[in-house]
């Protein structure tokens, strides 16, 4: 039987596999991007080399510690997203370092990756703990990952299982006017990292009525060569043509519309900003929307918010949706 020690020296030897010289990984991530233009391959690189500087001895022996190794392995399907590079392999380190065995299913948007991670998982030694599957049956439990339509088929499909459903979520930055021209840059890959397309991408932002929007949108120009991505450039031709239609008040950056309005969800190639006068504006707001919300960026004393820049490279301890994966699995 493999020893936890054992799995996590498999992870190891696989973050070594995680570099631009390796030519089959190489050619997964052309792939990819043939198949799916948004998944370019500087932006699915950025997610190898976040990844390979977790998979270390120290920080998945640290990431575990507090979680027992299961004495009775379970079978546990793992439906996986596509929006941005390697989503997926989060839940499947979690399952396969919690003893249990994972079937998966990635998505058909991002498939080859994670194929040839199972793959190179099953070469170092963990070819009975990794099944890839086109159907989840003969399961003892489901992580499942998607849009707020198959979260509803997820619901019903798996209710007779134990399940980690995840749907929809967005995030926000709260400013206070202090923010360095540093901080305000960092805050643009908050916004624009992987397109915009991850939850814990930022699509609104909270802003002092002291503070003009320009100054923030002056750093996000960094990220004025989106426009030239064929697939960002039509969203912002399709919601710029919306806004003027609609006779809709907004501003327009070249590749950008922003958009005054108190909401979580903004549409590709859009953000909404909101301007406060009280810290109870943003409280109540953050309530309403608390099970929409992934995570929240910025300069904000009364919570745990993530540092600008950072929201794209978080921790092995920043669950999706933040449900704690290992104590899910712990409870099998």
């Amino acid at each position: 039987m493999i020893t936890r020690e054992d799995c996590i020296n498999k992870f190891v030897e696989l973050g070594k596999l995680f570099t631009e010289e390796n030519e089959e990984l190489s050619a997964c991530i052309r792939r990819t991007y043939v198949e799916n233009n948004w998944l370019v391959e500087d932006n699915y690189w950025q997610a190898i080399r976040e990844w390979k500087t977790k998979l270390t001895k120290d920080s998945l022996l640290a990431f575990v510690q507090e979680y027992t190794w299961s004495t009775s392995p379970k079978k546990v399907g793992i439906i996986m997203a596509g929006n941005i590079p390697m989503v997926g392999f989060h839940d499947l380190l979690c399952v396969l370092l919690s003893g249990h065995g994972a079937n998966i299913k990635p998505s058909s948007d991002d498939k080859y990756v994670m194929l040839y991670i199972a793959k190179a998982l099953a070469n170092l030694g963990l070819e009975e703990e990794i099944t890839v599957v086109e159907r989840l049956d003969k399961i003892d439990a489901v992580i499942a990952t998607g849009s707020n339509n198959s979260f509803r088929y997820f619901e019903h499909y798996f209710k007779h299982i134990p399940n980690l459903l995840r749907k929809n979520r967005k995030s926000l930055a709260i400013l206070d006017g202090t923010e360095t021209d540093e901080q305000l840059k960092d805050l643009a890959d908050d916004v624009f990292q992987y397109f915009g397309l991850g939850c814990r991408n930022v699509s609104l932002l909270f802003l002092p009525k002291s503070l003009d929007i320009t100054k923030v949108l002056d750093h996000f120009m960094q990220y004025a060569e989106l426009s030239n991505h064929n697939k960002f450039a039509n969203n912002y031709t399709y919601h710029k043509a919306l806004l003027l239609m609609n006779t809709e008040q907004h501003l327009d950056t070249g590749f950008l519309l922003p958009k005054e309005r108190l909401e979580l969800n903004a549409p590709l190639a859009c953000i909404n900003y909101a301007f406060y006068e009280s810290d109870t504006e943003i409280e109540s707001f953050i309530q309403e929307n608390e099970s929409e919300i992934q995570c929240v960026v910025g300069n904000y004393s009364k919570l745990d918010t993530i540092p600008f820049g950072k929201s794209q490279r978080p921790d092995l301890q920043d669950y999706a949706d933040n449900v704690n994966t290992l104590d899910f699995l712990q409870n099998l």
